[in-house]
Parts: structure tokens; C-alpha cells; sequence
């Protein structure tokens, strides 16, 4: 959807805002009018916004996620019948809303989501729009392998409750996923969207396709409802042209670990959106908050611990989900979490050989989490 578009088919924070305005549906002029988004948290300034009662145009209308620690939620199961596991899921993304993160990812990479039905995807969003309640930011996941798929999982979130869709580009057939594709499709899912799309760069699930900055930024001037990217490629160079190319306001820019978060944020990012937040939440969003005060030497005393401890994630989500398993979901009352956190098959949990080893390297991390 290109900055002169307009939509009709829109969230329930815009859709508000259509219903505040009271407009006349046989005034065909349009008229400017400043308010305050008030069912969007995530905007606090006024924004003037051109509004006629049959279309809404999106020139100057961009919502931008907040800046801070997005936790990517990681998946609970039945495993005795492999269906999930809602109401432990619940509660674990009802715990991990009150932790000062800036926001949920449902359905990301460590979510399994190319592992669950579609009908699962749309409950994770459900549950989870119930589980934190109306205003809490949920960003849901909706790669696919063709345009049609990720349309229908984009209409499915949006239907869910989402306020953000992670957009992966397609790239199951890798050589022939050129630019030109890659364009094509961002192209179209903007201009179907009805919300906010994050471009998600995770070059190791999609053949090796990586978006560098120059195309993120084409894309992003291209379309007003394109406001961030997730770089799951951990650049800290792309996150400092994406910055210097494209305001704040606008365009978000997150790192796709934690370990590199102070140095994503001095030179431009919105932060990260981070697996290792379902392990210590508490402790990612206080770097944040330290840093952003100003107190850079508290900040990064933490921030090294924690990047020391996250390194048994980086061997993949069966040991990012023992890891939440024994520290996170423990902290939030879910019982059996070990069991239920296990892995969808056909993969497999963690060796117990690499348990003592995950405990003793975050222990110092876990104090820390505790205190706080």
C-alpha cells in the first residue's frame, strides 16, 4: 500500500478512531482534524490524519511499534495428543506481559510456527489478545511459502486481535527468489494489509535470502504501513544505515538477539526482538530501560552477564525452551513446563547431557532475574 492509498478494511485502533470523528457518510469533502489515538498505546503524539467517511487515507499515518524488548512467546504442548497447550499458554503470556516488555511476538521462529496449523496459529493470536488484554502489544508472525497463504494468515491475525504482522519473505525456492520476487511480494502484502507490517530478515530459515539496507529501505519508503524490520542477520551496520535513512517515527529497527542490544541502540535501533526474553524478560527490559536513562555502566554490566548466559540458545529453540522452561514458566506458576515445552515432532528436546550445562551458565543471570 503506497503512501496515496487507501484502505477500508481496517484494525479496531483506526477503526476507532473512524467512529470518534462521527462524520457525516453523505460528506463527501475531506476533512483534517488533529486527535489522539486513543485505543493505539503505541503512537502517543497527535497525528493529522485526512479522513472521508468511505476511504481513509494513510498519507502521514504510520504505527510505529514501540520501542524497547519484544519477546518472540515460545509454545507450550499436549504432547500425549499434540494439540497445544492454552492454558498454560495463557499464563505464560499473561506473565510475560507484566515483565516491562515492550511487547509480544506470537508466532515467530521460536514459536515452531511453520510447525502448527493454521487454525492453531489463529488460536496462539486469540489466546494471547485474552491473555494480556486489549491494549497490550501483540506483533504475530505470518510467514508462508506463496502470497496467498501469507494474505490468509494476515486476515486471520488481524481477525485474532494482532496490532503487528512479522512479514518473512518467501524464499522456499532460494536461486529464484530474486529482489524483483521479493519486491512482488511485499508489494502485495502492503497492499492488502488492513495492519503494520515488520519486514523479518532471518537469512538462516530463508535459503540464505538476506534483504540488505538499501532494499529495506526501498520498501519502507515505497509503502506507509511497512513501519520496521526485525534483522535476525545481528548487523549492526544495517541497523546504522536503516537509521540514518529512515526517521524513527516512521521506521522501527529491531535486533533479532539481545546479545548485541546496547550496540543496536547506540546507533539507532528500536531495540530487539529476542528469543532469549523468554528466559530472563525482566533483566533484557531493564538493559533497555538502563540504557535509555542514561545509566549505560549499569546497563552493560547486566548486559554483559546476559550475553554470556545466552549463549546455550544460539544451539536452538529445544534449548531456548528448557531454558523457559526451568526459569520463566516456573516463575509464572506453570507446572509440568519442562514436559509441555518440549519441541513439536519430529524434533527433539534437548539432551539431558546439555541441562547441567544451561543451568550453570545462566545462574549468575538467574540471580539477577530474580532480584528484580
Amino acid at each position: 500500500m503506497n503512501r496515496s492509498a487507501c484502505i477500508d478494511r481496517l484494525h479496531n485502533p483506526i477503526s476507532e478512531l473512524l467512529d470518534k470523528a462521527g462524520a457525516d457518510s453523505t460528506h463527501s469533502c475531506m476533512t483534517d482534524f488533529r486527535i489522539k489515538q486513543l485505543s493505539n498505546p503505541f503512537r502517543k503524539e497527535y497525528t493529522k490524519l485526512s479522513f472521508n467517511p468511505n476511504t481513509f487515507n494513510l498519507n502521514n499515518m504510520a504505527f510505529v511499534p514501540p520501542s524497547g524488548v519484544w519477546c518472540p512467546a515460545i509454545t507450550f504442548f499436549n504432547h500425549s495428543d499434540d494439540t497445544l497447550d492454552l492454558p498454560s499458554q495463557a499464563q505464560y503470556y499473561q506473565y510475560l506481559s507484566q515483565t516491562g516488555l515492550a511487547g509480544l511476538v506470537i508466532l515467530g521462529t521460536n514459536a515452531e510456527a511453520f510447525l502448527l496449523t493454521r487454525e492453531e496459529r489463529s488460536a496462539l493470536i486469540s489466546t494471547a489478545r485474552q491473555a494480556v488484554g486489549p491494549s497490550f502489544p501483540l506483533m504475530a508472525g505470518v510467514g508462508a511459502h506463496s502470497t496467498k497463504q501469507v494474505l490468509e494468515l494476515v486476515t486471520d491475525a488481524a481477525k485474532a486481535g494482532a496490532n503487528y504482522l512479522l512479514v518473512l519473505p518467501p524464499a522456499y525456492f532460494g536461486k529464484a527468489t530474486t529482489n524483483a520476487v521479493i519486491e512482488r511480494f511485499y508489494d502485495d502484502v502492503a497492499a492488502h494489509s488492513p495492519l503494520p507490517i515488520i519486514i523479518y530478515n532471518f537469512p538462516v530459515v530463508c535459503n540464505g535470502v538476506d534483504l540488505d539496507s538499501e532494499f529495506i529501505t526501498k520498501l519502507a519508503k515505497k509503502h506507509a504501513n511497512i513501519v520496521g524490520v526485525k534483522l535476525t542477520c545481528a548487523s549492526v551496520g544495517k541497523i546504522t544505515r536503516l537509521a540514518a535513512s529512515l526517521p524513527a517515527a516512521e521506521f522501527a529497527t529491531f535486533g533479532g538477539q539481545s546479545d548485541f542490544l546496547i550496540g543496536g541502540l547506540s546507533v539507532g535501533s528500536a531495540g530487539c526482538i529476542a528469543a532469549f526474553a523468554n528466559v530472563f524478560p525482566k533483566s533484557l527490559s531493564k538493559i533497555y530501560s538502563l540504557y535509555k536513562e542514561g545509566k549505560v555502566d549499569e546497563a552493560l554490566k547486566i548486559h554483559r552477564v546476559a550475553a554470556l548466559a545466552e549463549s546455550p540458545c544460539k544451539a536452538g529453540i529445544a534449548s531456548t525452551k528448557y531454558a523457559a522452561a526451568i526459569h520463566t514458566a516456573k516463575a509464572a506458576g506453570i507446572e509440568g513446563a519442562e514436559e509441555k515445552l518440549k519441541p513439536r515432532t519430529p524434533y527433539m528436546p534437548v539432551a539431558e547431557a546439555a541441562k547441567g550445562q544451561i543451568k550453570d551458565v545462566m545462574a549468575e543471570m538467574a540471580a539477577i532475574e530474580a532480584s528484580l
